[in-house]
C-alpha cells in the first residue's frame, strides 16, 4: 500500500547533488567556448592556445573549457553506475543500447544540421561519442566495476601509443581511424563529414568514470571518499607534471620555452584534445576529482541554479547551441551581412570566408555568454522541475 508520504520522492543525497552541481557548472562554462567558437573575431586567424599569437585572456578563455567535455563523460559513467544500482542488468542493457543509438542519431542530424543550417555537413561530436560509449559499456555490464575501471584506466593511459599510426587523409580508412582513435575529415560529394571525437579515448573516460561511481553508492564511507577522489586526483596532476617536463609520452606535440614565461607556461599546458590525449585527460580530470571531493562536503541547496541545469544536460546542450546560432545569425545582420548568407553560413568550416569582416571583442563574448545562460536558466528550472515529477515516464530519461 502507497502511502501519500511513500509517493513523495526521498531529497536527493548530498553526494548526488555535488554530482548535479558539478555537471551543471561544466555545462554553463561549455557555453563559454561555443559562443566564442561562433562569434569571436580571432577564430579564423590562429589557434587562442598558440601562445605566440594569444593574448592571456583568450588563452585562459579558451583553457578553462578544456575541462568540460571531461567531466561530462566521466560523470555520465559515474551516473550509469549508480544507475545500475537501481535497475537489473539486462534493463540497463537495453536503455544504454537504446539511449546510446538515439544520442548517435541526434548528434548526425539534429545537431549537425544545427552547426551549418545546412544539410551538407555531418559532425560525430561529443553526443555521438557519449551514445557510442553507452554502447559499448552495455557490452561490459556483466563484468566487475574494478573490471571496467581497469579497462577505461587502461585506454586512458596507453592509447597514446598509437600516435604514429598515419593513414591517407580523405579516404574511407582514414575516417574510420578517425571514428575509433583520431580526427578526420571526409567530403563525399557536397557532404563534409568530420570525426571531432573519437570512440577510444572517450569510451575510455566514461569506463573509468563507471568505477567512479561506486564510491559514490549509498552507504559507502564519505570520509573515505574524499580521501580516495584528493589522491587520485593528485596523482593524476603529478604525473602530468614528470610526464610533460621532461616530454617523455602522452601527448603528441612536446612543449618547449618560449620568448617569455608566460609563452613557456602556456606551451607547458597547451595539451591536445581532438583527439583528448593522456596529458589533456591528467590535468583536467586530476583537478576535477579534486573539486568533487570538496563538493562532497558542501552545502549544496537542491534548488541551486547549477543543479537544474546538471539535471537536464540534454536538453540544455540542444537548446543552447539553437540559441548560439540564432545570435551569431542576428551579430553577422546586425554587421551589414544578408541575411541569407548568414543563415546558410558554416561557421564550423566557413570561418575564413569572413576573415577581417565579422565578429565580436572577448568582452563582447563573456557579455553574450552570461545573458544566454541567465535565458536558458528559467527553462532548464522548469524542464527539470517536470523531470521530477514524472519520474514514472521513462521516455523522460532520453532527453
Amino acid at each position: 500500500m502507497t502511502t501519500a508520504a511513500s509517493a513523495i520522492p526521498a531529497p536527493p543525497s548530498p553526494r548526488l547533488l555535488s554530482i548535479d552541481f558539478l555537471r551543471g557548472l561544466v555545462m554553463v562554462i561549455m557555453a563559454l567556448d561555443h559562443v566564442r567558437d561562433f562569434m569571436h573575431f580571432d577564430i579564423p586567424f590562429f589557434n587562442p592556445l598558440d601562445e605566440t599569437k594569444t593574448s592571456i585572456g583568450l588563452y585562459l578563455t579558451r583553457w578553462v573549457t578544456h575541462f568540460c567535455a571531461p567531466t561530462f563523460v566521466m560523470l555520465a559513467g559515474a551516473s550509469i553506475y549508480l544507475v545500475s544500482t537501481r535497475r537489473s542488468r539486462e534493463d540497463l542493457r537495453r536503455f544504454l543500447l537504446t539511449r546510446g543509438l538515439w544520442l548517435i542519431l541526434i548528434d548526425l542530424t539534429l545537431m549537425s544540421f544545427i552547426f551549418s543550417f545546412t544539410p551538407h555537413f555531418v559532425f560525430f561530436g561529443v553526443i555521438a561519442a557519449i551514445g557510442m560509449s553507452m554502447i559499448l559499456l552495455s557490452l561490459l555490464l556483466s563484468l566487475p566495476v574494478g573490471a571496467v575501471f581497469s579497462i577505461g584506466l587502461f585506454i586512458i593511459l596507453f592509447h597514446n601509443l598509437t600516435d604514429g599510426i598515419q593513414l591517407q587523409p580523405g579516404t574511407p580508412l582514414q575516417l574510420l581511424w578517425g571514428l575509433l582513435r583520431s580526427t578526420a575529415g571526409m567530403q563525399l560529394g557536397s557532404m563534409t563529414i568530420f570525426a571531432g571525437y573519437p570512440i577510444l579515448p572517450w569510451f575510455g573516460v566514461m569506463a573509468a568514470g563507471y568505477g567512479l561511481g561506486s564510491l559514490f553508492r549509498h552507504g559507502y564511507d564519505a570520509a573515505k571518499r574524499k580521501h580516495v577522489l584528493r589522491y587520485v586526483g593528485a596523482a593524476a596532476i603529478l604525473l602530468f607534471l614528470v610526464l610533460r617536463y621532461f616530454n617523455i609520452y602522452g601527448n603528441p606535440t612536446p612543449w618547449k620555452p618560449g620568448a617569455t614565461t608566460t609563452q613557456s607556461v602556456m606551451s607547458f599546458f597547451n595539451v591536445l584534445k581532438y583527439p583528448p590525449s593522456l596529458l589533456f585527460l591528467l590535468i583536467t580530470l586530476g583537478p576535477v576529482l579534486i573539486f568533487l571531493s570538496f563538493l562532497d562536503n558542501a552545502r549544496i541547496r537542491p534548488g541551486h541554479p547549477l543543479i537544474s541545469i546538471g539535471r537536464v544536460p540534454f536538453f540544455y546542450y540542444i537548446l543552447h547551441m539553437h540559441a548560439i546560432h540564432l545570435i551569431a545569425v542576428l551579430v553577422g545582420v546586425i554587421m551589414g551581412f544578408p541575411l541569407a548568407q548568414m543563415l546558410t553560413h558554416n561557421f564550423s568550416l566557413d570561418a575564413a570566408k569572413l576573415r577581417g569582416q565579422y565578429g565580436v571583442s572577448l568582452a563582447w563574448v563573456y557579455a553574450i555568454w552570461l545573458l544566454l545562460v541567465l535565458g536558458l536558466y528559467p527553462l532548464c528550472r522548469r524542464y527539470a522541475a517536470y523531470k521530477q515529477q514524472h519520474q514514472d515516464k521513462r521516455w523522460l530519461s532520453y532527453l
